[in-house]
Order: C-alpha cells, then structure tokens, then sequence
C-alpha cells in the first residue's frame, strides 16, 4: 500500500473516532461554518458573562473603583495664564494700566467676598483675586473669610475689613 492510500483509509477510521468521541452524528446538518459560529457564540457570551461578572464583583467590593479609575485619567485643568504655556507671540496688545501714583492698602475696599476670591475696588480699578495673587499696594494674599459679621483679606501688607450691612 502506499502512503496516499494508506492516508485515505486512516482517514474514514478517525471520522468515525470522532463520531463515536462526541456521540451524535457530525456530518449530517452542521456545516464547518455553522460550528465556528455556534463555537463563537458561545464563547461570546461567555466572555460577556465573565466581564459582567467581575465588573459586579469589583463594583460590589470597592464602590468607588471606576469612578476613581476615570476620575484619575482626566488631566488636570491648569489655569494657562499661572502656568505661562499661553503663546504670547501673537497675542493682541492689551493697554498698560498707568497709575499717577503707587497704590497703598487704604485705597482698597471689599466690594464682594465669595468662596474663596474677592472683588477688591480702588477709586479707578476693580480688582479679582484669590488665595496667592500678587497685589500691587497689598501683596500676596493670604486668606480671604467671608463671615456674616464682616468679610476679611488678610495680605502681607494689610488686612483688609469689610463692613456688614445694615438691615431695614
């Protein structure tokens, strides 16, 4: 016998082992088609219901788990104008505050105290600055409390005080 009848009649032989192996007839309705996409559905939903269900078990043990995870890939927002990555090469001209004098603590009034910035007013300017910002006349401030009795700017040069108002 030769090889290739040799190959042929091994082959009828390990069909019917297969047949015997999986118990059912093979060849009679299901096509190769037909098995790899019953044997991807079902491998589909398995890899569902595993996803689904280690997702619950994470959610389940760690509640905050996920929204911790995308709550740590969002950049932070970065004020452009602190951090000087604004490209100031073609920027439009803004004009040049020109003061007939230096500006002294007792120029500034606290027109408004809200969160944790301030509205500061001189007799020419109003002023917005927060907890850090370089004041000219005041400093850096350091604390802004807003409180019913009278809001407080604490800078290093002065301590500005504001007045309650009155009720009718």
């Amino acid at each position: 016998m030769t090889n290739l009848a040799f190959e042929a009649a091994a082959e009828p032989r390990r069909f019917s082992q297969l047949k015997r192996l999986l118990g059912h007839r093979v060849d009679s309705e299901w096509s190769v088609a037909d098995w790899m996409i019953g044997l991807a559905s079902v491998t589909l939903a398995l890899g569902s219901a595993s996803f689904f269900g280690v997702s619950y078990a994470i959610s389940v043990s760690s509640p905050d788990f996920f929204q911790n995870a995308a709550l740590a890939n969002i950049p932070p927002k970065l004020d452009r104008l602190q951090t000087g990555s604004i490209d100031t090469g073609n920027a439009m001209p803004a004009p040049q505050i020109v003061r007939s004098r230096a500006l002294q603590p007792s120029d500034y009034q606290i027109v408004m105290v809200f969160r944790d910035e301030a509205l500061l007013a001189t007799h020419d300017e109003l002023v917005r600055v927060k907890v850090g910002s370089l004041v000219p006349g005041l400093g850096v401030i350091r604390t802004i409390d807003a409180a019913a009795s009278g809001s407080t700017v604490v800078a290093d040069l002065a301590t500005l005080r504001g007045v309650t108002p009155s009720r009718p």
